[in-house]
Formats: C-alpha cells, sequence, structure tokens
C-alpha cells in the first residue's frame, strides 16, 4: 500500500533545492502576498494558524513573526527539528508549537483553527482528495483555508510540449518514488467542487509560477525575481494562464 511522503531521506536535497532558490521564493512571496490581501488585512486579533505539513516552516514562522499563534506539523523529523531550532533562534517560539504529526492526524484533532496551511502537501499523500473532507470541522466558522497543489493541467501540457508520448498516452504525470516530483498531481476543478459541495467559498483561485517554470535556463538568469513576480501578478488570476502553473493557490472560506 503506497504511503504518505516523508522527506527525511532527502532532507538536504529539498533544503538545497528549494530554500533561497528563485522558484521557491516566487512561489512563497505570491502566497504570502494573497493571505495578506484575502485574509490577514481584515483581522486585527492573533489568529489560530494550523500549518501542516509545514516542511522547513518558512510560512509558520512569518506567520508567528506576524503575532499569530502557529501549530506546525510535519512527518519528517528533521523538517520538525529544523523549524522548532529556527523557532529558538528568532524568539518565537512562544507563538509557534512544532509536532511531528501525519496531517490527517492534525487534521482530525478536535481543534478549530481560523486558518489552515496546506502547501505543497495534497499531492504527496496516497489518498490525496481524502483529506478535503476533514477541513470544515477543524475550521472555526468565517475561518480560511490556504491550499496550495501540484496543477495537473500543467503536468499534461508541459508533457504535450516536450513530445513526452508515453507519459501523455498512460495519463503518468507523477515522479517515481524517490523523485522530488510529486507522484499525484492534482486536478483543480476536483479541488473546487469538493471544497464547495463542504460549504467553502472560494475567495481566490490563482497561479503560482505560470511562466518561470518554461523559460529557458539563460532566461531564468537574465530576469529578476522582481521582473517575473511583476509578470506573475498581472496575469496569475486570469484564465487561461492560471491552469498551466506550477501550481494553483486557493484560498477558501468557511461561511
Amino acid at each position: 500500500m503506497a504511503a504518505d511522503r516523508n522527506f527525511d531521506e532527502i532532507f538536504e536535497q529539498f533544503h538545497r533545492r528549494i530554500k533561497g532558490t528563485k522558484k521557491g521564493l516566487l512561489r512563497e512571496a505570491l502566497i504570502r502576498e494573497d493571505l495578506l490581501k484575502t485574509v490577514l488585512h481584515e483581522e486585527a486579533k492573533s489568529l489560530k494558524v494550523l500549518d501542516t505539513g509545514c516542511g522547513l516552516g518558512d510560512m509558520s514562522l512569518w506567520l508567528s513573526r506576524q503575532g499569530h499563534m502557529v501549530t506546525a506539523t510535519d512527518i519528517s523529523e528533521k523538517m520538525v527539528q529544523h523549524t522548532r531550532a529556527v523557532a529558538q533562534n528568532e524568539g518565537v517560539a512562544d507563538r509557534l508549537e512544532v509536532m511531528q504529526m501525519p496531517l490527517q492526524v492534525a487534521l482530525n484533532s478536535g481543534k478549530k483553527y481560523d486558518l489552515i496551511c496546506i502547501h505543497a502537501v495534497m499531492e504527496w499523500l496516497a489518498e490525496p482528495y481524502a483529506m478535503l473532507d476533514s477541513i470544515p470541522a477543524s475550521l472555526e466558522t468565517g475561518g480560511y483555508l490556504s491550499l496550495t497543489i501540484y496543477n495537473l493541467h500543467r503536468s499534461v501540457f508541459n508533457s504535450l510540449i516536450k513530445g513526452s508520448f508515453r507519459k501523455v498516452m498512460a495519463e503518468d504525470f507523477g515522479g517515481s518514488s524517490n523523485a522530488m516530483t510529486p507522484p499525484n498531481p492534482i486536478e483543480p476543478e476536483k479541488v473546487i467542487d469538493t471544497l464547495q459541495k463542504l460549504g467553502l467559498s472560494i475567495e481566490l483561485h490563482a497561479g503560482l509560477r505560470c511562466f518561470y517554470d518554461y523559460f529557458s535556463p539563460k532566461a531564468k538568469e537574465e530576469h529578476s525575481l522582481d521582473d517575473v513576480l511583476t509578470l506573475e501578478r498581472r496575469y496569475r488570476k486570469l484564465y487561461p494562464y492560471r491552469d498551466f502553473a506550477r501550481y494553483v493557490h486557493f484560498i477558501a472560506r468557511k461561511s
């Protein structure tokens, strides 16, 4: 039986390829902007936040620095140790509780949150769509879900333009078990339909890295992060550009 992905065995590779890279910074900057515009600007109070599948803890740490009370969980012991150590060094450990815990357990703890963040996690789960059913019970009334998914449409399109006929014909767009390409690309329309059936309203639907991943290596070097962010901001909420993005960001609200 397939299991949810644990990054302990490739922690150093994950840290090197994501932390501080242009593609990592691009995704992080846009998610933060979305949260500030859609969620955080409305609230003067400190929010109760769950960041599950927190990875290196960047989102948890950022929210803690904003004064919010954050619970961060991950199944990776190395990710948890890293996040806990940075929280101590930055002096936010009193606002950031870090625990080694599967996402499914975190979402079924009986606790309720004002904001739940699930970023680049769903596609690594053995049964990715199953976890959506647990979200409404974990949200306070009026609470928000911030969800990013590895976009199936981008995987299909990328395979088509590269002429990867085997992948296209077999509809096999996931990575291998030891790769950093997620094994289960997610269908955005299925997510929207499920969340709406669960009583959540979609407040934001936007692409993350609509264009950058299609750039040539030379273009990636030539264009600054600010240039790419300007391009992303212009088109990332528009059809069809958001459908070709590497990731899709949803913010949904429990009414």
